[in-house]
């Protein structure tokens, strides 16, 4: 694996023609707690407002608090298959709203390998908009998430998001480039198949 925390270099190779794909890391690889998601919201940002930035503890602080939240997390049960399949279908990169870098946790499973970089947001602004402007700068068309708001900015701006489905990300009117996937295996599986025409992606659910 190539690149580092709050990296745009993915040392992607000129005759590598997979196409670059970014993964949110927290319910889309990695399990939250007692398998509920409750980090994800559910209210729609409106695309034409300026960003409120993020409150940022100091990094001294940050990166304990982390550990404590992050480090007894498993990977979801389909991660390591599904990445593996999806690794050759596309050049995979993590794009976490994570403030430190998950190198240990991924390499204590083994899912290191699969990713060309890890992407932290190392920045000012909040997870949904420092992801917008990540995957622009990396050149990403596509990007799996979890979380409805993130999802809906992505969409609005030409990215084509599948949505790990989670009990609350459900029975929300999202814009038709957001598609739901149960899970990477899934999708894996639908990226194998030819692509279906443009438009035909879920909705709502």
């Amino acid at each position: 694996m190539t690149g580092h925390a709050g990296s745009g270099d993915t040392g992607r190779g000129d005759e590598d023609e997979r196409p670059l794909i970014t993964l949110d890391f927290d319910g889309v690889i990695a399990s939250p707690f007692f398998g509920r998601n409750l980090g994800i919201h559910r209210g729609f940002l409106d695309p034409a407002a300026a960003p409120r930035p993020a409150r940022v503890w100091p990094r001294w602080l940050n990166e304990p608090l982390d550990r404590l939240r992050y480090e007894p997390r498993r990977p979801l049960p389909e991660a390591l298959d599904a990445l593996r399949r999806l690794a050759s279908l596309r050049r995979l990169v993590v794009l976490t709203g994570r403030r430190s870098h998950p190198g240990r946790w991924m390499r204590r499973y083994g899912l290191e390998p699969y990713f060309e970089s890890v992407v932290v947001n190392d920045g000012a602004q909040r997870s949904p908009h420092y992801k917008l402007a990540a995957v622009q700068r990396l050149g990403a068309r596509e990007h799996v998430e979890d979380d409805p708001r993130t999802a809906q900015l992505l969409a609005e701006h030409g990215i084509h998001v599948y949505l790990r489905d989670w009990p609350r990300n459900r029975d929300l009117a999202y814009h038709a480039g957001v598609e739901r996937i149960a899970d990477l295996d899934e999708l894996a599986q639908r990226l194998s198949r030819p692509r279906a025409p443009e438009g035909e992606g879920a909705r709502e659910q």
